[in-house]
Formats: C-alpha cells, structure tokens, sequence
C-alpha cells in the first residue's frame, strides 16, 4: 500500500516537472516578455537563471499569462 502511494505521488511530480518544462520553454521565449517588457531583451543566462523557478512556479505563471 505505501510503494503504492509514493509511485502514485513521483508520477505526479514527475508530470508536474514535466508540464513545467514544456510550459517554460514556451514563456522564456514568448510569454515572459507579455508580463514584464524588461524582459524582452534579456540575455541567456538570466533565462537560465530563472528557469527553475518557472518550472516550479508555471500554474501561476500561467494564470498570469491568461489575464493578459
């Protein structure tokens, strides 16, 4: 019963990790520049540097990015 509840729960996080990704590649591309202009332009690395916190933060991210 418990190999059961933590394969149930790693699957679900792995789903969300990977909605995640997809959903980032999309907003560091085209969707970060609709929320905030300054980061229209930005380099590479900075994109790197928040990609972490998109993968995590992407529901909210995107909700965002439906009320624009």
């Amino acid at each position: 019963m418990i190999e059961l509840i933590v394969d149930v729960f790693l699957w679900s996080l792995a789903s969300y990790l990977v909605a995640g990704l997809v959903f980032a590649t999309y907003f560091l591309v085209k969707g970060a520049p609709l929320i905030d202009e300054g980061t229209r332009d930005t380099p590479w690395h900075f994109k790197a540097i928040i990609l972490p916190g998109v993968i995590l933060l992407w529901v909210v991210l995107l909700m965002k990015l439906m009320k624009k």
